[in-house]
């Protein structure tokens, strides 16, 4: 059966460098009342968009990670599967469980769950399930890293599809916190008729709560972005958190050594839980973060050539957070982020992760609006708020369709969060 709902086509006005209110049809997602989060969008093995998120149970209260595959051809979204091995997994919006396909069609649902027990707050685990029957069954959960010790955390990670058909990850690990500043980040792929294999470490020393983006180029390339804990000479060895960039040829066999992507020489000592976002089009490796060095807000900057240095910064919103970016088939760029009525003052970034406190603020997320941008050659072309603002809605994700761009967010409320779903069609 399908969900009993239909996205209603929206036309987008056609605007050249300047901005518009506009607020688009919404459908509701997950369960209607319900505490839903972290929504996310990946791929089937035949091309179509699939929706995950995850959303409480009103039983047990647990959380479960949950996905519908998109029919283009009727604007709806097939019956809801629920992953059952994610029974009790973190909702974090910056760290979503995840839905990744095979090329032979086999499901791999990646997810995170704490550790309660353990004095560290922070301590948790990532875990897989897999499917070979389009969902109908999933096999236990299993440890997608090699070390398994209860006494720190794992999260912040991502998944992508290699060109020979195989799923790669990547995430935050903090088995060597004794030794490094911050976390360490891992790599593991999976195995033709196998799950993942035995992990390696990419980089230790990376900023400790900001979600990783992977992804494979039409080329095959596989691209990495982070935010890296670094030390620059000129500011007398104090502590920067910046983005960087690494790059795969061989399927993630090696990577190239860390890039810087723009040396902001954000000096802060915690996490702003805002991640980097990538895509590829004709005119090189694009890449969007949120820092505040130099002046907070969302950045943009491109590199021509693979490996290659990345051009001078070009801010794009100054109360943007929480972007997502992917590259459309006629060679532009579409982004989606929360824009704030006003910018959150640096300090109020920083994170105190001591006695598991977590003391941050993105701004009064409910003057919030989700806003939809179309980038062409580096520059802006049109830019559409989705929501008015009159509600909290934040952590905005986007993808492709041929009918137009479908784009979801989480909308909180007083007695839960949701996830709204809109389709957004260009002239």
């Amino acid at each position: 059966m399908k969900r009993l709902f239909i996205l209603l086509m929206v036309v987008v006005v056609f605007l050249t460098e300047c901005r518009t209110e506009k607020t688009e049809s919404q459908v509701l997602i997950s369960a209607a009342g319900s505490f839903a989060a972290a929504p996310y969008f990946t791929n089937d093995h035949q091309g179509n968009a699939v929706l995950c998120w995850t959303e409480q149970d009103s039983k047990d209260s647990l959380f479960r990670l949950k996905y519908a595959v998109y029919d283009a051809q009727t604007n709806t979204f097939n019956q809801t599967v629920t992953v059952p091995a994610s029974a009790g997994s973190s909702n974090s919006a910056e760290s979503m469980g995840k839905i990744a396909f095979k090329s032979d069609g086999t499901i791999v649902a990646l997810f995170s769950k704490r550790f309660p027990e353990e004095k560290n707050p922070f301590a948790g685990a990532i875990y897989y399930s897999s499917s070979d029957d389009a969902g109908k069954t999933w096999s236990e959960a299993q440890y997608l890293h090699s070390d398994t010790a209860h006494a720190y955390g794992r999260s912040f990670f991502d998944l992508a599809v290699l060109k020979d058909g195989e799923l790669a990850a990547v995430w935050l690990d903090g088995r060597y916190a004794k030794e490094i500043k911050g976390s360490a980040l891992f790599f593991a792929r999976t195995e033709k008729g196998k799950g993942f294999g035995l992990d390696t470490c990419l980089e230790k020393g990376t900023c400790e709560c900001c979600r990783t983006d992977l992804f494979t180029d039409k080329d095959g390339n596989l691209h990495l972005a982070y935010r890296n804990i670094m030390y620059p000479s000129a500011l007398s060895g104090k502590q920067v958190r910046d983005m960087v960039y690494k790059l795969s040829k061989d399927n993630g066999k090696h990577f190239s050594a860390p890039k810087t992507i723009s040396n902001d020489n954000w000096e802060i000592e915690g996490c702003p839980h805002s991640g980097p976002s990538m895509a590829r089009t004709a005119g090189g490796i694009c890449a969007l973060w949120f820092t505040a060095g130099g002046g907070a807000g969302l950045y943009y900057t491109a590199s021509k050539a693979l490996g290659g240095e990345f051009n001078r910064r070009k801010l794009f919103s100054a109360s943007g957070r929480h972007p997502q970016m992917i590259a459309l088939k006629d060679g532009s760029l579409a982004m989606v982020f929360e824009e704030l009525a006003a910018a959150a003052p640096e300090h109020s970034m920083k994170m105190d992760h001591s006695k598991g406190s977590m003391k941050m603020n993105h701004g009064p997320s409910a003057s919030a609006k989700v806003v939809l941008e179309i980038v062409s050659g580096g520059e802006l072309k049109e830019s559409v708020k989705l929501t008015n603002g009159d509600l909290s809605d934040n952590h905005a994700v986007l993808t492709e369709t041929g009918e137009g761009l479908l784009v979801a967010w989480v909308r909180e409320g007083h007695n839960g969060s949701e996830i709204y779903c809109t389709l957004v069609k260009p002239l």
